[in-house]
């Protein structure tokens, strides 16, 4: 879709709506767009906007959709592109951004519109976001949208319900409600010069490997980019030998530009490689400390990025299980007697956390080693018999699990 760039349109508008339909249209990532070069050359406060429209549509897409399609000839029609998302733009800004004057709202959702490829579906914009405005003006009886709260609307059903089954319906609703704001950061550790910006979750999970063993003399971070959690072992474990694996080519050879800009991370030594099947060059048994963070559907950071609901199908479910299996049995293979591995994802879901953690220690080659004394206090609460689980609006972060492993010692 390429926008005409009107004059009528902001620039801050028109590269939302470039970027939705990047998101839509592909599996590119919003955060990675946010960050092109394109947005970068906006203006600060065109570039704050952009991104409120981008991550505000994603995460209340499905809300959005339920509140325009009612009002549709034909509920069930087929939108042009251009037209749903100019839609969904506009709706958003409705009813979510009061600092957004309704009319510049509805205007320049039209002409996005017009502008994107669908002149035919301009007087539909216009016609449904001026009902949207009456209707909030001057509410109904019976409202737009409700038999859920419209932050458990814009979650599918499906894992709303997985949630409700698995933690409770209060703590499923504050789930969505935290999914539905830009997440908290600086709450559980205090910056500290030299370290790498992160979300607290994964600065969680970096802080819990490196102090699970004293002194180690190798280490290994099975799935390292974009390189964050590396970075802080590295800091924290300059003696140590740290070898990085990663899948991706284009996203190794990024992390290796980013540990060479730092004196604290350069010994950090990069391996492109497959964890589900290790290079003969990563020996069985020659680890002392091992972070394994696997892949994972990454339902704990929908805040963070809340594309990933709208692609997440519950049958994606256990090929990913499988596959952090997988990965972790060949991770724990790698461990030297007596060493640790910590295991953990973003992921709420108990199949790819502890559910995987029994099925690759099946064996009884390793124990399970209680984590609790290494975190901070503002997230005791979440350690659950040994393991780590930080759940979104019960603690001030990401949706975060971890467990610690340690192999037996034969010595």
């Amino acid at each position: 879709m390429k926008s005409s760039n009107q004059p009528a349109i902001s620039p801050a508008r028109d590269a939302a709506i470039q970027i939705l339909y990047r998101v839509m249209s592909s599996a590119a990532h919003s955060d990675d767009l946010l960050h092109s070069p394109a947005v970068n050359r906006l203006s600060a406060e065109d570039r704050n906007l952009t991104t409120a429209l981008v991550l505000g549509v994603l995460r209340w897409q499905l809300q959005l959709d339920a509140v325009l399609r009612p009002m549709l000839q034909r509920p069930d029609a087929e939108l042009h592109d251009a037209a749903l998302l100019a839609l969904r733009l506009g709706i958003f800004q409705l009813l979510h951004m009061d600092r957004i004057p309704p009319h510049a709202a509805i205007h320049e959702s039209v002409e996005m519109a017009r502008a994107n490829g669908a002149p035919h579906a301009a007087g539909m914009v216009n016609a449904i976001l001026r009902r949207v405005q009456r209707e909030k003006e001057t509410p109904r009886r019976t409202p737009l949208v409700v038999p859920l709260t419209p932050e458990e609307q814009a979650h599918p059903e499906w894992l709303l319900s997985r949630w409700r089954k698995n933690f409770g319906n209060a703590v499923a609703r504050r789930i969505a409600v935290y999914d539905q704001q830009e997440p908290p950061s600086g709450q559980l550790y205090t910056p500290e010069e030299g370290l790498p910006q992160i979300d607290d979750g994964s600065r969680l999970i970096a802080e819990i490997t490196a102090a699970s063993v004293t002194n180690p003399r190798r280490i290994l971070d099975c799935c390292a980019a974009p390189g964050g959690k590396t970075a802080v072992l590295a800091i924290r474990h300059p003696q140590a030998e740290i070898i990085a694996c990663d899948i991706s080519p284009k996203r190794l050879e990024a992390m290796r530009k980013r540990m060479d800009r730092s004196e604290s991370t350069k010994h950090v030594k990069t391996l492109l490689a497959d964890m589900t099947a290790p290079p003969s060059t990563l020996q069985a048994g020659s680890f002392d400390l091992i972070l394994c963070d696997a892949p994972c559907s990454g339902t704990g950071t929908l805040a963070r990025n809340p594309e990933i609901r709208h692609r997440l199908r519950e049958s994606d479910l256990p090929r990913q299980a499988d596959r952090q299996k997988a990965i972790l049995t060949q991770a724990l293979r790698l461990l030297a007697p007596g060493g640790r591995l910590v295991y953990s994802t973003c992921s709420l879901e108990p199949e790819e956390n502890l559910e995987a953690v029994k099925a690759a220690t099946a064996s009884g080659a390793y124990r399970s080693i209680d984590l609790a004394s290494l975190l901070p206090e503002s997230v005791t609460s979440a350690a659950i018999d040994g393991t780590l689980r930080t759940l979104p609006g019960t603690q001030p972060c990401d949706g975060f699990f971890a467990a610690l492993l340690e192999k037996a010692d034969t010595a």
